[in-house]
Formats: C-alpha cells, structure tokens, sequence
C-alpha cells in the first residue's frame, strides 16, 4: 500500500512511524524544515520538505500511485484544500482529514464533493475516551469494545500490588476469575505478550482483559475499585473540556470548571449552564484549597499544559481526590504519570491515531485501539467462512509469537477463550498484538 502523509506533528509523524514499519510504502511531506529533518532521521520512509497543497510538491511525493493520503498539518483549511488537490488532481481513492474546527464536523462539510472520505478530530476523540473512563468510575486507564461486552483495563504494578512478584498462573489461582492478562510494559519499555510463567514486576504496567463485572471484582480485589462519581472538578476550559463537561452533565453530578482566563470563563458559563465555572490557575495550589479539591471524587486535568496537566492531577491525588486523570500527549509523560498514581491518561494524539487505523485496516475490523503508545494494538474484528481460521481451535490457528485472542463474543455471549476453543464464522473477537506483528495478523484475518 501506498500512502501519502501531509504533517509531520506528533500524529502525522506517529502514524509515519507505526505503517513504516508495518513496511508500507509512506511517503511524509512537512514544510518546517526543522521538523522534516527530524522525521527523516529517525523514520524509515521518504520525507520531503514541502507545502502540503503544492502540486509539484504532490507530484514529486508521487500522489499519482498514492492509495491514501492523510492530512493531519495543524491547519484545517491546509488539510482541506490538501484532500481537495489529493482528490481532483492525482484521483487518490481515499482521504483523510484532521480537522479541529467544530464548524467543519458540520453535515456539509461530510460531502465527499469537498475530497474527503473521513475526517478525525482528535479533541472529540480523546474527550469520548475520558468520559469513558468517568462513567466506569476513572478506576484505570479503559478500552471499550464496541460489540463485546468485555474490557480491558491498564493497572499500574506499585510496591503494595498483591499481584507483585507473581508469575500469571499464579495470579489466575489467587483470583479465580476468568480474565487475561494481555500485555505487559516493562519500566525499560519492553512489551511483552506473557505466558503463564511470566512473572509481574515493580513497575510493570499491566493490561487486563474480562467481562465488566468480573473485571469490577478483580480491580476491588486489586484496590482499584469503581467509585460513584458524583463531584467532578474540570481544569481548562478549552473546547475538550468543555466537551467533557457536556458529556458528563447529569442532574446527580456537581461539575466544576476552573479556568485562568477570566473572557473564557464568561464564555464557558453560557454554553455550559449544567456547570459551575471558576476563574482560576491550575498551577497555583491556593484554588486547590478554596475550592475544596480535595473533597472531589474526579478531578480532570485538560488545559493547554501538559506539565500543568500532570502536576495538578498529582497534587489533587495528594490531597484527596479519588481519582484523577490527565490529558498527556508525550510519551516520557505518560510513562511518568502511570507511576505517579494518576489513575488514567489520555492522550488525543493516540485517540486520533487509532482512529485513522482503524479507517486504514477497515475489512472486517470493527473496531482498532492503539495501546502502550501504539507499541500495540487491540483489533475487534468478526471472523467470516472466507477466513482460514474459521471452525479452528485457537491452539490450530498458529497465531504471530506476539499475539493472543482475548475475547470472543457468539451469539450475545462474551467469552474469554482458551487454547481449545474453537472459533466460528460470525463471531465477534478481540486481538491482541505488538505492531511488529500486525501485518501478519492483517494476512490472517
């Protein structure tokens, strides 16, 4: 496959990055030359040093034997025009657009007329993926599956975990559930898809994967239980938070939105009537005390700061709040964040990036989470009778080294499957894999 890339920001260069090694053909287009040089150092694919809707520009990414272009430039209209020229000019068959302005997200703009053929705002994404994580209590970071009733939830391994030191089928006898435990990122940044030997270290984070109310019962058992949340406590009034707000308005629910700019706040407290708003500075711990923050079940970091976003998560836990999360985007803080007890990060350059997969995988994938910083992916998919592994047990079907089917769903039933389970045409099934081995997982399914 040939792709196309215009943008070489955190969610152009990381989708670059994730198809490249996937040893698509990607070609990455970037007008600062600063950003460009960079993305060519450290990318296997051809960067060139350009403007995104110039035809030359266009022709020398060779557009003409393109199968998809992705705009993802931090410009909405740069991105528009980009698809339009994408579109009419070089007839890519599809296109993909970032586009950050609600206006744009209006019904019209749909129309593949304007050369789009999906479009991907990563503040709707990443505002969907914390109200998730509230409405389940903000226990852990959580993966919903959008047709089996199964999760995954990512649990930070401290010093007092009862599951420290402990190898898989031991913990499987302690708890006696039925759950899996998926994948496991090392504090060196290995990831490893375990086995029952595999032993839990301090500082792993892990992936569980069961039913809802098994898993419920297993995070209590593991002290991460769900909480009623009743007092959310929003800092920044940015369009996320606001969507946020919007999302999680509730007639049982106080939410608080604390902004520093006092012209925002106005602002905010027209379009969101539900919600109390308060001028006030994430940074500055005396709004911690007046306002009682300590006292709140939820507090949610989203301001235009990601260092703020950290702090202030981390200093709401110290004071009292039940749970806490935080809107990050680099990765050496989100590592940080998982062992500060920051009970869930989000991170709208992932949200975007495993949207724009999903788009580009499609075929019978439902559904497509990229996971540990896009080490991995979890692909929800249904199996047809054209599929080899179809009426095979799992143990047949020979899957990658890196990869584990952790969920199946037949007939309304969710199931967490075993080595002898033999899978058949329709059902619904959760994959877990290291990217490495995603293009063989692709060729399987």
């Amino acid at each position: 496959m040939n792709i196309v890339i215009a943008g070489a920001g955190q969610v152009g260069y990381h989708i670059a990055k994730q198809l490249s090694e996937e040893k698509k053909n990607v070609v990455l287009i970037e007008k600062n030359s600063e950003k460009a040089t960079f993305a060519s150092e450290n990318l296997d694919c051809m960067v060139i040093n350009g403007e995104a809707t110039n035809i030359d520009t266009l022709t020398e990414a060779e557009c003409s034997k393109a199968d998809m272009f992705i705009a993802v430039t931090n410009s909405d209209e740069i991105n528009i025009i980009a698809c339009l020229i994408a579109s009419s000019k070089f007839n890519i068959p599809k296109k993909i657009a970032r586009l950050r302005s609600v206006e744009y997200l209006k019904p019209f703009y749909f129309s593949k007329n304007i050369g789009i053929d999906f479009i991907i705002n990563p503040e709707i994404e990443a505002a969907k993926s914390v109200i998730n994580a509230v409405n389940f209590g903000a226990s852990s970071d959580v993966i919903i599956f959008e047709d089996i009733d199964v999760q995954m939830r990512g649990i930070y391994i401290d010093k007092e975990s009862v599951l420290l030191d402990k190898t898989i089928i031991e913990i499987k006898k302690d708890i006696n559930e039925e759950f899996i435990i998926s994948g496991i990122k090392r504090v060196n940044g290995e990831l490893i898809i375990p086995n029952g030997f595999t032993k839990v270290e301090y500082g792993d984070y892990i992936y569980i994967v069961a039913k809802r109310k098994i898993l419920e019962s297993i995070l209590e058992k593991l002290g991460k239980a769900k909480i009623r949340v009743k007092n959310i406590a929003i800092f920044g009034g940015s369009r996320i938070g606001i969507m946020i707000a919007k999302g999680l308005k509730d007639k049982k629910r106080n939410i608080k939105i604390i902004e520093k700019n006092y012209k925002k706040c106005k602002e905010i407290s027209k379009e969101c009537e539900h919600s109390m708003v308060i001028q006030g500075d994430a940074s500055d711990a005396n709004i911690f005390e007046e306002e009682n923050i300590g006292n709140f079940d939820v507090v949610i970091s989203v301001t235009d700061s990601e260092e703020t976003n950290l702090l202030s998560a981390l200093y709401a836990k110290n004071m009292g709040t039940k749970r806490s999360i935080a809107l990050i985007d680099k990765p050496n803080y989100m590592a940080m964040a998982s062992k500060l007890n920051i009970d869930a990060v989000i991170s709208p350059k992932l949200s975007a990036v495993s949207s724009i997969l999903k788009f580009i995988r499609k075929g019978n994938i439902v559904g497509l989470y990229s996971i540990f910083g896009g080490d991995a992916e979890a692909l929800e998919l249904s199996i047809s009778s054209a599929q080899n592994i179809a009426n095979k047990a799992i143990r047949d079907i020979h899957l990658p080294q890196n990869s584990l089917i952790v969920a199946v769903n037949r007939n309304n039933e969710n199931i967490i499957p075993n080595g002898n389970f033999v899978l058949k045409e329709n059902d619904r099934m959760v994959i877990f894999a290291k990217k490495e081995d995603i293009p063989l997982v692709e060729k399987m399914i």
